[in-house]
């Protein structure tokens, strides 16, 4: 019995139909037009009032302005009307839904309506219509890279590609979409996908690819959750017994035959399903030669079609019959059969079933035996023709689609040639306004550098200079001080022996003034003494020289930036063993601090302070500013750089910590 398609296409349309929907993105609409939506799948409800629910919704819908919120309902209502054969909304919800999801650029929406028309022409059994639909939607969703809503159109594709015996095209589509259902780990689908292509091998007669594809459909079908296998299960093994059949191992075709019909809810669930395994167990066993109780069998197997009005499935038990008549070699009841059978799939326009009965008849009905083999002839001809362009339709949608594509990447390589050329022209043109704006950077810093280094040698001018003047001022005082000592003082202390030693006689008053004077001389004695040792101090050297020009620096820093401040200097710093480049990037160090803690820090109290510690020259110079977060001065300023680098030139240490609102310390350390 060839009932590799006719017998499970309850099972492939599931296949073809949205299980799985895309997820409809919530939008604004009136209360009304969602309870009249939701009425309409409500099973309970007659389907007459649904069908006005809908109608009333799809006239709410047509009042709303917005595009976007119009489009959901609409296509909401066009997939609900496929689904209740409401043909007249169908068509014009779905039509207006291509229109605006068209003009809004809605891929998905798009995609979703070609699926919506491909359900409705297969239903209607326009499947050139239903193949363009599903292709148009493949594409959609390929361009979107919607993977599994692509491998959908390809199933669905295939599953068309297979009625019209196009099988090595419907192979190709089924392959891919188990590629792509392997990715997204897909048990179900993976498991429609296996058993329509081992329906197809059947076709082809490769038995044993068969047989593999629906053993691996049931394996897939381990993965399923119960409630989603329906009777998945026992459509394989009815598929299985089939193809046993056609190999002629029937003895294997009965095993999976009975394993599936011993489902005990089976007869409940699917009395028609459960008749046509009855029907196929008596067939093969007619087929093996064994005709005991097969009248029975049939009779059983067509009294259940007959009483669900399942015309097609009475016609193939009336043909069973017909054969197994003439086995018994009662030929005008195999004619009676025959001929009842070959009215009931006219009446069904059942083209494939009425090829096997005009077959049949031909063998049988010796009078009309010619009538018959012609009738068969130009039937299965025009089916073939039929088939044929339908084929060459197929090919048409993808040949155009295919020179789309490629006039599609010549245009998209145009664009990527041209994106990359202004990509390279834009990068060269942006080097070049780099290059031209690196080269003034740097010839601002070298001129900066230049002038740093000439302020540095004017510094150190400036520092010897002190120093002259401070080794002539000192001179100077040796000088005045040798002669107040040697000259003066000694004119005085002479003066004042001569006077000592002078006999002056007269009265007590005039003893006395000359006394007063004597006295007087040794006092200025002393005062001159006193003025020279002083002019001779120490104090006042050139080690305290380098204090106070640092002292004055903060000061005159301190006036610009209106800030208070502290300074110490360690006094045990004997300056004139310090190296003339360590006080020049010293002072610079405490300049560049305090030109920081002016531009930034918005302190109101700076402390420097240095210190001799085991030889280690210490400066820290710390604020009360602003501060700022420790980790987050990535990139230093020019005024830090500066920093930094005179430290490591004098092989020292530079370290600053700051904590926001709470200050800045700057720390350089230096070995003497």
């Amino acid at each position: 019995m060839k009932l590799s398609f006719t017998g499970i296409y309850l099972l492939v349309l599931v296949g073809c139909t949205k299980t799985n929907l895309p997820k409809k993105v919530s939008i604004k609409t009136t209360d009304s037009i969602s309870i009249w939506i939701d009425e309409s799948k409500k099973r309970k409800i007659p389907i007459e009032q649904r069908k006005l629910g809908l109608k009333k919704a799809y006239e709410l819908s047509n009042q709303i302005s917005i595009d976007s919120s119009k489009l959901r309902n609409i296509s909401l209502i066009a997939y609900e009307a496929e689904g209740l054969n409401y043909d007249e909304l169908f068509l014009k919800a779905n039509n207006l839904a291509l229109e605006l999801s068209a003009k809004i650029k809605n891929d998905s929406i798009v995609g979703e309506t070609h699926w919506n028309y491909g359900l409705y022409y297969t239903k209607k059994g326009k499947i050139d219509s239903a193949y363009f639909h599903y292709h148009k939607a493949y594409e959609v969703y390929d361009i979107i890279e919607e993977e599994y809503f692509k491998a959908k159109m390809l199933y669905n594709m295939g599953y068309i590609q297979g009625i019209i015996k196009d099988y090595t095209g419907s192979e190709i589509s089924i392959i891919n979409a188990i590629e792509i259902y392997k990715k997204l780990d897909k048990p179900k689908s993976l498991y429609r996908c296996y058993n329509y292509l081992g329906l197809i091998y059947s076709e082809l007669e490769e038995f044993d690819r068969s047989i593999f594809s629906h053993n691996k459909a049931l394996e897939y079908l381990k993965e399923i959750e119960d409630e989603d296998k329906v009777l998945f299960k026992e459509a394989s093994l009815n598929n299985l017994g089939l193809v046993y059949q056609k190999q002629k191992a029937y003895d294997k075709s009965i095993e999976n035959f009975e394993a599936a019909i011993n489902n005990n809810e089976l007869k409940r669930s699917n009395l028609n399903f459960y008749a046509r395994l009855k029907d196929n167990i008596a067939y093969t066993k007619f087929l093996m030669g064994d005709t005991l109780n097969l009248k029975n069998d049939f009779y059983s197997a067509l009294n259940i079609r007959d009483s669900l009005n399942n015309i097609s499935g009475v016609a193939i038990s009336k043909r069973h019959l017909a054969e197994l008549f003439v086995i018994k070699k009662d030929t005008q009841k195999a004619i009676e059969e025959g001929r009842e059978a070959l009215r009931l799939v006219n009446s069904v326009e059942n083209n494939r079933d009425k090829l096997e009965t005009l077959m049949l008849l031909s063998k049988i009905d010796k009078n009309k035996a010619t009538k018959y083999l012609e009738e068969y002839v130009h039937l299965n001809d025009s089916l073939q023709s039929e088939e044929r362009k339908t084929r060459n339709k197929f090919t048409r949608i993808r040949f155009e689609t295919d020179e789309y594509i490629e006039e599609t990447e010549k245009l998209t390589e145009q664009n990527i040639l041209i994106t990359v050329g202004g990509i390279t022209l834009l990068m060269f043109l942006s080097l070049a306004y780099f290059l031209r704006v690196q080269r003034a950077k740097n010839k601002e810093l070298l001129f900066e550098q230049e002038q740093q280094k000439a302020n540095e040698e004017i510094f150190s001018l400036m520092l010897k200079q002190q120093s002259k003047l401070e080794e002539g001022r000192m001179k100077e005082r040796h000088r005045i001080s040798e002669d107040l000592h040697d000259g003066v003082l000694g004119k005085i202390f002479g003066t004042r022996l001569g006077l000592g030693f002078l006999n002056v006689k007269g009265d007590d008053s005039t003893i006395e003034k000359h006394k007063s004077y004597i006295d007087e001389l040794q006092s200025i004695e002393k005062e001159i003494r006193s003025i020279s040792h002083e002019l001779k101090n120490e104090i006042l050297t050139s080690k305290e020289n380098y204090t106070k020009i640092i002292h004055d620096l903060i000061e005159q820093k301190s006036i610009t930036g209106n800030f208070k401040f502290k300074f110490k200097c360690d006094r045990s710093i004997d300056w004139d063993t310090v190296d003339d480049d360590v006080k020049i990037n010293y002072y610079r160090i405490v300049q560049e601090g305090l030109q920081n803690i002016i531009k930034y820090a918005q302190a109101t109290l700076v402390e420097v302070d240095i210190k001799l510690v085991n030889d280690i020259l210490n400066l820290r110079i710390s604020d009360n500013g602003k501060g700022f977060k420790n980790g987050k001065l990535v990139k230093k300023g020019i005024g830090l750089k500066n920093i930094e680098s005179r430290a490591k030139k004098l092989n020292g240490n530079f370290k600053i910590n700051s904590l926001i609102n709470k200050g800045t310390i700057i720390f350089v350390s230096n070995p003497l």
